[in-house]
């Protein structure tokens, strides 16, 4: 044995020692890591225990099938009295308002719920989707003065859910032109954004550019919110990211069949994203065709979604296929993401996106059985 050997050679019981010391290491880094998921997750314990209990009471695809299959809408009325939404809907509905009114008032108070029970880093972003219900009621006074609706028909339509007051909301109802309601939201965080864009619905005639530029407010709200990095927050990014990219896509994709000028497109876009950048929105925006906004899509995850629904979209000449596609696409994100976080926010994102499309297609059903659809047709509707 030459003299390298000996020096290099470490006694057994030294060498085990080193041995026992890097295990000790290894598993105090684990129970360090370990540590820092449980606090970063412990808060979400309780809301997504009561989140697992909303999910079971969310209809499946067989009572989905049964209202479909339903013989009036009454029947369907009916069946829905017995669930969740039972205490919104009055039996004695009979148009598709109120029962409309009765899923939204649903919707608002399960957002209102979820941000009463979730931690302080989610509620912040969960307080901002109840702002929605801001927005709709917005968007129904401003139809309604649109089409002369007096004041009490207006009021019956809204959700007295969100940050305007009932008091502020009947106010607004009283309001006898969209220029009025317009006014009358001077002293909310609303005025601003709607006054910025009150000549041209003067110029236009047309109520797009008020209701768009109040769904950039709310989106742009919430990506700000997200914009902190390193929290729990991170999940929310990419889900809200991916949200406001769909809203894009939805509102080129509208624009264009109803062909609206690129620079006219680009002032209802939002200028931010998860996967399409402003250069990319410039380019979709100034494509001629579908098959070019496909063709511009390529190596993004809308790419398959959208040329999916090329053939289809041929024949009908409807956009609303992109759009269910799209809807389709953000629920099963939500899926992937409550998958990916199962301990902490991914769980809200799931439930949130399977809730709000369950509505969805609950309104299409309602829809279909006033307009006398058969079943078959409103399946259709309501699957890809």
């Amino acid at each position: 044995m030459g003299m390298g050997d000996i020096n290099t050679w470490i006694p057994f019981d030294i060498f085990v020692t080193l041995l026992i010391l890097t295990g000790i290491l290894v598993l105090l880094v684990i129970i360090v890591y370990l540590i820092k998921y449980l606090i970063d997750n412990a808060p979400y314990a309780y809301v997504n225990a009561r989140i697992k209990s909303m999910e079971a009471r969310l209809l499946d695809d067989y009572k989905l099938n049964e209202l479909i299959e339903a013989g009036s809408l009454v029947e369907v009325v009916g069946f829905l009295e017995d669930t969740d939404y039972g205490r919104y809907i009055s039996a004695t509905s009979k148009d598709v308002y109120s029962i409309e009114k009765g899923l939204d008032m649903h919707l608002a108070h399960v957002y209102k719920t979820l941000a009463e029970i979730s931690p302080d880093r989610s509620k912040k972003i969960l307080k901002l989707f109840e702002k929605k219900y801001d927005v709709k009621n917005i968007k129904t006074i401003l139809r309604a003065k649109y089409v002369g609706l007096d004041s009490e028909s207006t009021f019956k339509m809204l959700i007295p859910l969100g940050t305007i007051p009932e008091n502020k909301l009947r106010e607004l109802c009283e309001a006898k032109t969209v220029e009025e309601v317009v006014n009358g939201l001077e002293g909310t965080e609303y005025s601003k954004v709607l006054s910025e864009k009150l000549s041209i619905y003067e110029e236009s005639g047309n109520l797009i550019s008020l209701e768009l530029a109040l769904d950039k407010y709310i989106l742009e709200g919430l990506w700000k919110v997200v914009g902190i990095e390193g929290f729990n927050e991170d999940i929310f990014k990419e889900f809200i990211g991916r949200m406001i990219d769909v809203e894009n896509l939805k509102v080129i994709l509208r624009c264009k069949g109803e062909g609206v000028s690129s620079d006219v497109i680009l002032n209802y876009l939002l200028s931010v994203g998860y996967e399409l950048p402003p250069w990319k929105l410039k380019e979709l925006a100034e494509a001629e065709s579908m098959e070019n906004i496909v063709s511009s899509l390529e190596g993004t995850e809308y790419s398959n979604i959208i040329s999916g629904c090329l053939e289809e979209y041929e024949k009908t000449k409807s956009i609303y296929v992109f759009e269910r596609a799209l809807d389709n696409y953000l629920v099963e994100l939500g899926r992937r993401l409550s998958l990916r976080q199962p301990f902490g926010v991914g769980p809200i994102i799931g439930f949130i996106t399977s809730k709000e499309m369950e509505i969805k297609k609950l309104k299409i059903i309602i829809k279909g059985k006033i307009e006398g659809l058969s079943a078959r047709d409103i399946r259709e509707l309501i699957t890809t």
